[in-house]
C-alpha cells in the first residue's frame, strides 16, 4: 500500500529550500505538508536563486530546473510537458480594442492543456518524499495530466474521483495502477469523498490547490510566457487568465515575483481574472468588495460552458487572488456567457487558435475591459490560454525517448 516519508523528514539531496506559509510566514524545512499547521495558511517552495537563469532543453521542467524545488533526478523520465508558443495576436487585439496582446497557447500540451505543466513537478516532489500511492479529484484536465503521467512511471499508483457530471471529462483509462471513481455530486463533493477515502486507507490527499508542487509546476508557464516576450523587447502590463481555484494565478504570481527578483522583468504587471457569469463566487465578492466567501457564495451546482472552471466553493483559496488583485492594482470579473461564444469564435477566426470556453474567458474579459475604459490602448496584456475543447478520450502515454537530465 502506502509508503511515505514522515513529512517531519527533510529530503535529501543537493536542492535546498524551505517552504513558507505565505499567509503568516511561518517556515520548516523541506517536506511534502500541504497547509501551515499555525494558520492554515498555503505554503510555498522558497529557493536561492543566486545566478539562476533558464537553460537549453526542450523539456521546461529542466530548461526551468533552477526555479523549482526537485533535482533532474528526481523528475520522471518520460517528457510530459512541452514549451508552447507565445506570440502577439496582432488581428484579434485590433478587434477587441487591445492592440498590444499576446497569447500564450497551452492547448498544445500533450493532454491539451496546461495541467501537463505540474504533472512533471508533482511526480517528482513524491518520488523525492517517497510517496508512491495516492488520492486526487478533477474535474478532468489534472486527472487526465497527471493518469498520463503515472502511465509512465511503474513505481507510482493513483486513485481519482470526480463528480458525476465530470465522468466524460476524464480522459483517460482506469486500470491496475490507476482508478477512477465516480460521485454523485459535483467537484466539492468528490473532493470531500476522496479526502476520507484517503483518510481512510493511510493514503497522501495530493491536495488540489494547496499542492506547492501543482503551483511551481504551472509557474513554468509563465516564466516562458516572460521570457518570449523579453526576447522581443517587450514585457506584458496586464496577464489574464481565467480562474476556478486560482491556481494558476498564484503560480504565476510568485514566477513574477522571483523573475522581478533576478531582474528579469521590468515592472510587476497587474492580474486580471476572469469567471463565468454561471459561476461567479469570486468576481461577485470582488466587485462587493469582500476579501472573503461565506456560505451564501457557494454554487451548489455550477453549470456554464467553461467546464474547466466549473468551481462553485472557492472559500479556501479566494483570499489569496483576492490579496493578488488588490496589491497589484487587478481585478476580478465574470463573463457572461455569450462573450464566451464570440470570443471563442474570434480566436479561431482571427488567429487561428483552437481553444475550449475557459481559455476564451481571458479574450471576453479583455475585451469588456476595453471597452470600459479600463485598459490603456497602448497596453501590452499576456492572455493564458489554458487549453482546448475535447471530443472524446485521446490520452496517449508521455513520451519516453528523452532523457531525464539536462
Amino acid at each position: 500500500m502506502q509508503t511515505t516519508t514522515d513529512p517531519r523528514t527533510p529530503a535529501s539531496g543537493p536542492t535546498t529550500f524551505h517552504l513558507r506559509c505565505v499567509r503568516c510566514d511561518w517556515r520548516t524545512g523541506p517536506r511534502f505538508l500541504l497547509r501551515c499547521p499555525s494558520c492554515s495558511g498555503a505554503l510555498e517552495p522558497v529557493l536561492d536563486l543566486t545566478g539562476a537563469a533558464p537553460r537549453e532543453h526542450h523539456r521546461p521542467e529542466l530548461a526551468y530546473l533552477d526555479f523549482l524545488p526537485v533535482d533532474a533526478a528526481d523528475l520522471p523520465d518520460a517528457a510530459l510537458s512541452v514549451a508552447t508558443p507565445c506570440r502577439p495576436a496582432p488581428r484579434l487585439g485590433e478587434a477587441i480594442g487591445v492592440p498590444g496582446l499576446w497569447v500564450k497557447d497551452e492547448s498544445r500540451q500533450p493532454t491539451g492543456t496546461t495541467k501537463d505543466r505540474f504533472a512533471a513537478v508533482v511526480l517528482a516532489v513524491f518520488r523525492r518524499f517517497g510517496i508512491t500511492e495516492w488520492v486526487a479529484s478533477s474535474t478532468g484536465n489534472s486527472s487526465t495530466a497527471l493518469a498520463r503521467a503515472v502511465s509512465g512511471d511503474a513505481t507510482m499508483r493513483a486513485h481519482f474521483f470526480c463528480g458525476a457530471d465530470f465522468l466524460g471529462d476524464q480522459r483517460f483509462s482506469p486500470g491496475e495502477r490507476v482508478s477512477l471513481t465516480c460521485v454523485d455530486g459535483c467537484y466539492a463533493t468528490a473532493s470531500a469523498v476522496a479526502v476520507r477515502f484517503a483518510g481512510d486507507r493511510g493514503l497522501t490527499w495530493e491536495g488540489g490547490f494547496f499542492n506547492w508542487a501543482r503551483r511551481e509546476g504551472l509557474k513554468l508557464t509563465y516564466l516562458e510566457a516572460y521570457d518570449a516576450m523579453r526576447a522581443a523587447g517587450t514585457a506584458p502590463g496586464v496577464v489574464v487568465q481565467a480562474i476556478s481555484s486560482g491556481m494558476g494565478v498564484v503560480a504565476a504570481h510568485k514566477g513574477t515575483e522571483e523573475y522581478l527578483a533576478l531582474g528579469r522583468l521590468p515592472a510587476r504587471p497587474r492580474f486580471l481574472m476572469a469567471q463565468q457569469d454561471t459561476c461567479a463566487p469570486m468576481a461577485r465578492a470582488w466587485a462587493e468588495g469582500r476579501a472573503e466567501l461565506t456560505d451564501a457564495d457557494v454554487v451548489a451546482d455550477p453549470r456554464g460552458l467553461a467546464r474547466a472552471i466549473l468551481l462553485g466553493d472557492g472559500r479556501a483559496t479566494y483570499p489569496y487572488l483576492h490579496g493578488i488583485a488588490r496589491a497589484g492594482g487587478g481585478a476580478i470579473v465574470a463573463v457572461p456567457q455569450d462573450e464566451l461564444v464570440t470570443a471563442k469564435a474570434m480566436l479561431a477566426e482571427l488567429e487561428g487558435l483552437d481553444v475550449c470556453h475557459s481559455s476564451a474567458a481571458t479574450v471576453a474579459a479583455l475585451r469588456a475591459e476595453a471597452a470600459a475604459g479600463r485598459l490603456d490602448p497602448d497596453e501590452v496584456a499576456l492572455a493564458v490560454l489554458t487549453g482546448r475543447d475535447f471530443t472524446g478520450p485521446d490520452f496517449t502515454g508521455p513520451d519516453t525517448t528523452a532523457g531525464g537530465s539536462a
